[in-house]
């Protein structure tokens, strides 16, 4: 069965192919435009995604689309402001903040587009799909149901708690399920404005952030603050009376982290912010552990691209696993809406996903073509991968693209640029030359082999580890190794890469271990700051020139910068 999964439309634009239960094609608009977050139908992205599984739209069974149709989630949408003003009237918050959380969401719910334009987009997609051949085969599936799909269908649990967190979608803000033999049965929906990823976003914006955009600068900022200054304040925004999920007694308030953040320091609002998303998050996570009586979880939506919450969630003493989706905000719901009307349709469950280098790669004469007209000075070695490691062993800066590109927000090797973990002083000049926020952490690529002797509670998040989305705590051999990547607070989010994962990539990192005798680097996405990852290799040779960096690895191609730029 050969399933297209579409994610919502108004951010994050994103395409995913399954065929017979297994991702087969996954890519970000985002990438081919080259405007961050894209929104819109994604043209190019359905197009690559359809060659690449070698299907064309009359192969095609189903198209799965990550929302409900226009009346049924405007209907979700005045059920929960109906019964959030019930709640509102007695919840004990002040008299001031429950009638500007109220106005508010009075404001946002009648301004949204999707009010406004009266199902504009809805008829928009309808109309795409017709053009190619697929709107007949359009299959609706409620937003969180597809987020918990992709969590626990990639996951390879075969019993787990599943839980899908976010802003909004389908008239929620998250959801609990179980999964079971390949089956998922829920449990709880969390209903909107109860949203902690609708809270972090406007902490994000309160402290002069782009929202939707810039959630990580709050969760590495946060390890500079002291939570104890304000947490109290900020968690007594959340009623955690309720046995089923939390609430915000005024979620729609737009003035209190405006307030904190015009008053306090940033670094204190970021903490106390940080904290109360672990606490309440955490709190609920674990009454639903106990209540079903489960020892895995399995997470997706935004609010889980927050690294520091997977990692306690990882330290729970009742669980034994963890695993996030790597594409865990809204470009990963509609391969999750693909896998989960597969599953309902009778399909049998895949394999643990393998890998996420689901997106394009290039031929060689695609590749050469590329460096020839670049007008650099390149060689091409005998073994590429060998090259790479022996400049990063000099303590050279190497942005390498090989193979297929990552689906997600994290670079894994392929898209990647590569430093000695062991300089410090490499974190400065990344910073200045991709314009980076000088407390936002890097990331090391560990080999797995190693990982146990670096990291803390590594067999508790050996699977998600492959995919960079859990946080740990540094152990002292990771510290003193690789100081480069390890944040203030002495953690980490390290990509455990193994051969069958990511094989160019742990070329590369067991020819650098044989010569230096480290198995981590640095490892950060190819981007200037603000861009998408580099998706083409005039993407990546224009990216090499305006970042100056020592090597650009493309293909078995060595391009040097101009004029000697890069050396440091």
């Amino acid at each position: 069965m050969i399933v297209v999964g579409l994610s919502p439309t108004a951010h994050e634009s994103a395409v995913g192919v399954v065929v017979d239960g297994a991702i087969v094609a996954a890519a970000s608009e985002e990438r081919f435009t080259r405007v961050k977050n894209q929104d819109g139908f994604p043209h190019q992205a359905l197009e690559f995604c359809l060659a690449r599984a070698g299907v064309t739209a009359a192969d095609v069974d189903h198209v799965a689309y990550a929302a409900l149709p226009f009346a049924t989630e405007r209907r979700r949408d005045l059920r929960c402001f109906a019964a959030n003003v019930a709640y509102v009237v007695g919840n004990g918050d002040s008299l001031t903040r429950r009638a500007a959380h109220l106005a508010n969401y009075g404001r946002s719910l009648a301004l949204t587009r999707e009010w406004t334009s009266w199902g504009a987009s809805e008829r928009a997609l309808r109309r795409e799909l017709d053009a190619r051949g697929l709107g007949g085969k359009l299959v609706f599936v409620d937003h969180h149901r597809a987020h918990c799909a992709s969590a626990y269908y990639a996951s390879g649990f075969d019993r787990a708690l599943v839980v899908s967190l976010d802003g909004y979608g389908s008239g929620n803000a998250g959801a609990v399920h179980v999964g079971e033999h390949g089956r998922l049965r829920p449990v709880v929906s969390i209903p909107y404005p109860h949203s902690l990823g609708t809270f972090y976003r406007r902490v994000t914006t309160a402290l002069g952030f782009t929202p939707n955009r810039h959630e990580g600068k709050v969760v590495g900022l946060a390890a500079y603050g002291d939570p104890a200054r304000l947490g109290h304040d900020v968690l007594q925004r959340f009623d955690l009376s309720g046995p089923d999920h939390y609430r915000c007694r005024s979620g729609q308030d737009p003035y209190f982290a405006r307030h904190l953040a015009d008053r306090h320091p940033a670094e204190d609002v970021a903490a106390a912010c940080q904290h109360a998303l672990e606490h309440v998050a955490v709190t609920y996570v674990r009454r639903w552990l106990a209540r079903t009586g489960t020892d895995r979880v399995a997470c997706a939506g935004g609010v889980f691209a927050n690294v520091k919450l997977n990692q306690r969630l990882v330290q729970l003493p009742e669980v034994a696993e963890t695993f996030v989706f790597p594409a865990m905000g809204d470009s990963g719901v509609g391969v999750g809406a693909a896998l989960a009307l597969s599953a309902d349709l009778g399909v049998p469950r895949a394999d643990p996903l393998p890998t996420v280098f689901l997106g394009p790669d290039f031929t060689p004469d695609e590749v050469e073509r590329a460096v020839r007209g670049s007008g650099l000075a390149f060689s091409r070695p005998a073994d590429i991968d060998a090259a790479v490691a022996g400049l990063l062993a000099e303590g050279r800066v190497v942005a390498r693209v090989s193979g297929r590109g990552e689906f997600g927000p994290r670079a894994l090797g392929n898209r990647s640029i590569l430093a000695p973990a062991s300089d410090l002083a490499v974190t400065e000049h990344l910073n200045r030359r991709l314009r980076r926020s000088e407390f936002m952490p890097f990331a090391p690529a560990t080999l797995d082999d190693a990982g146990a002797a670096l990291y803390a509670d590594v067999g508790k998040f050996r699977h998600a580890g492959r995919f960079m989305t859990v946080a740990t705590d540094c152990l002292p051999a990771m510290r003193a190794a690789s100081p480069a990547c390890v944040h203030v607070d002495g953690t980490a989010r390290p990509q455990l890469v193994t051969p069958a994962a990511s094989p160019g990539l742990h070329r590369v990192l067991t020819e650098y271990r044989r010569r230096t005798g480290l198995a981590s680097v640095l490892n950060t996405s190819f981007n200037i700051h603000e861009e998408p990852i580099v998706n083409s290799p005039d993407d990546a040779v224009q990216a090499f020139r305006t970042a100056g960096l020592d090597a650009l690895a493309l293909g078995d191609f060595l391009l040097e910068p101009p004029n000697g730029e890069g050396r440091r």
